[in-house]
């Protein structure tokens, strides 16, 4: 009754599904990995090393983008993981060596990935300026609170009802709050001391 063939050819289709599936999902962790070292470098001032894992997960990005982009349901989950780290990685680097915030079209990324990565992106902000409080660094504190204050005037405009950017766009506030805070503490004991 059934056309067996036919049910061959959609196993086997199946079949291949899962495995880009699963190769998207190891690359994926690539990019997330490679990100989240280049954050950490940043962080510690290795701007060539962060360079260089970012390099190498842009490459992965690439190649993902091409194989994939016929398939919208591959682009969820790891991916869509993998892409918010890249994008708060490489806004991080693009802010800490030049006091700018990257755009979503320099990137190469969708909407989502680059609002939910500019949402983590205020988290990073937020220790690098308590790292910087600490040597007194007033200026760069200041612009990373008017990183912050800019990205979240942004956010503001949205309704973004309940889900995952909601919840990022709720942190962004109170990493707002936690510079303000840090720059108030900074502001007076630098005036203190003068």
């Amino acid at each position: 009754m059934l056309d067996e063939k036919e049910f061959a050819d959609i196993k086997a289709s199946f079949e291949a599904f899962d495995a880009k599936r699963e190769a998207v999902i190891k690359e994926s962790r690539d990019i997330l990995k490679l990100s989240k070292q280049a954050i950490y470098s940043v962080h510690r001032a290795d701007v060539a090393k962060a360079e260089g894992q970012l390099a190498a997960a842009e490459k992965i990005k690439a190649k993902l983008d091409k194989e994939i982009d016929c398939n919208h349901t591959l682009k969820t989950g790891g991916f869509a993981n993998a892409l918010e780290e890249y994008v708060e990685a490489k806004v991080f680097l693009s802010f800490m060596k030049d006091g700018k915030i990257a755009t979503m079209q320099s990137l190469g990324v969708c909407a989502e990935p680059y609002l939910g990565g500019l949402a983590d992106l205020t988290g990073e902000l937020c220790r690098q300026a308590v790292i910087l409080a600490t040597k007194n660094d007033t200026e760069k504190v200041t612009l990373i609170h008017q990183a912050i204050e800019e990205i979240y005037g942004q956010f503001v405009q949205f309704d973004f009802r309940n889900g995952e950017l909601r919840r990022k766009y709720d942190s962004i506030k109170y990493n707002l709050q936690k510079v303000e805070r840090v720059l108030y503490d900074l502001k007076m004991r630098v005036n203190g001391d003068e």
